[in-house]
């Protein structure tokens, strides 16, 4: 069983290169995102004030992305998992490590998608213009990308560190073409 952790800014495709990773080789992909959406289409008070956070480019509370990483990780346990955007701050990485070694699980890989800020604003672009109205993420617009592109340098970045001491961490290109990096990551895993 293999466990990665993908890292990236906003729009630097971890969904994407989580995708071919379940379809490819059988991950069970977390994402934070799709959890947080599931609950924001709920129509739960929880999503209603999840949707409020989202479409501002605000992050939702740790405690209440935590246990829902963590009830998605009970239910698949027994599979190799991939964290798309988890953990995005300190206080969830070390949750997120207190929950393996209790499971007596390790994270062998983090990954993080490298890419410049400027490409993120064409690629959410892109995004936009080619999705269907239904396929259209409430957060998918220029001004909440830029928000949560500063949430990310000021919260996400110092796990980038975290797990570097730890000798966890892998920078790929996230400038190469989606082919070249789920290549670069199928190498890590060989």
């Amino acid at each position: 069983m293999t466990n990665i952790i993908l890292l990236g800014p906003p729009g630097s495709g971890k969904g994407t290169q989580s995708k071919h990773l379940v379809d490819q080789i059988g991950f069970h992909q977390i994402s934070t995102g799709d959890l947080l959406r599931e609950t924001v289409s709920s129509g739960s008070e929880e999503g209603e004030s999840i949707k409020v956070l989202m479409e501002k480019g605000e992050l939702v509370p740790d405690k209440m992305v935590i246990d829902m990483i963590l009830n998605s990780m009970k239910v698949n346990s027994k599979k190799s998992i991939i964290f798309d955007g988890f953990p995005r701050n300190l206080v969830q990485a070390e949750a997120l490590e207190v929950a393996f070694k209790k499971e007596s699980m390790v994270i062998d890989h983090v990954i993080l998608l490298d890419v410049e800020i400027e490409i993120l604003e064409n690629r959410i672009k892109k995004r936009l213009s080619e999705s269907k109205d239904d396929e259209k993420r409430s957060d998918d617009n220029v001004d909440t990308l830029l928000k949560r592109v500063a949430v990310y340098k000021e919260m996400t970045l110092p796990i980038i560190d975290y797990y570097e001491k730890k000798n966890k961490l892998i920078k790929i290109n996230g400038m190469l073409s989606i082919k070249d990096v789920s290549e670069e990551i199928s190498n890590i895993l060989k």
